[in-house]
């Protein structure tokens, strides 16, 4: 269901909660009153991020989304149609931030993993990553409790059954969709492809912050 069609009490509720987990994420690294930050993955609107940043940091957000598809409210938001594969046309460390969140367990090819993970901590001082902990008690997908240790058939049952995200049809005709569209690693791998990081799990219990904090930002 669109955002937009939920009754104005529980947009109220999720508004409030997106506010606190960019609060929470923002806690736990350094940060400045004009911050330049790159938002790997977007998305479509703000309202996982940028909807909630103080006034005065430039973002620049890029994805794989046609630009007429992208509407960021945001005052200092520009958008790049960009693969985050390769993020050359970026220098080393031009962002006091880089962000993604809710994309990188849908990368679910290791290589293409890792081409994005060392672009982003090289054009960026710090880094806030934020995907679905594996031991969930309720998967932010799904919305099942311990979705991810499910064995695959399983998953692809349960989905089916109760047209889950309503991708019911979808593993029907498709039944690797599951497997070629989510990636569920647990902290231990996480930190592995980010070595330098803090992992901290998000107040909501069902996401983690995968960060790397500096000293100081805006240094050139």
């Amino acid at each position: 269901m669109e955002t937009s069609r939920l009754p104005s009490f529980v947009r109220k509720i999720l508004a409030r909660r997106r506010r606190s987990r960019v609060d929470f994420m923002l806690s736990k690294i350094v940060v400045a009153d004009d911050m330049k930050v790159l938002d790997i993955g977007c998305g479509v609107d703000g309202r996982s991020f940028e909807d909630y940043l103080p006034d005065g940091w430039r973002v620049t957000g890029v994805d794989i989304l046609p630009c007429e598809q992208v509407h960021h409210e945001y005052s200092g938001f520009s958008y790049l149609q960009q693969d985050a594969r390769d993020l050359s046309r970026f220098r080393d460390g031009e962002f006091d931030l880089a962000v993604s969140i809710g994309m990188m367990e849908h990368v679910v090819d290791e290589l293409v993993f890792r081409q994005i993970v060392s672009e982003m901590m090289r054009v960026a001082k710090q880094y806030i990553v934020v995907v679905p902990y594996r031991y969930a008690w309720v998967e932010p997908h799904y919305g099942v409790p311990f979705f991810p240790l499910f064995p695959y058939s399983m998953k692809l049952a349960i989905v089916k059954l109760f047209n889950l995200s309503n991708h019911g049809k979808v593993v029907r005709e498709d039944p690797e969709y599951i497997n070629r569209n989510f990636r569920w690693l647990s902290n231990s791998q996480y930190k592995a492809e980010f070595p330098d990081s803090n992992i901290y799990l998000l107040p909501t219990f069902e996401m983690i912050a995968i960060t790397r904090r500096v000293s100081s930002v805006n240094v050139i």
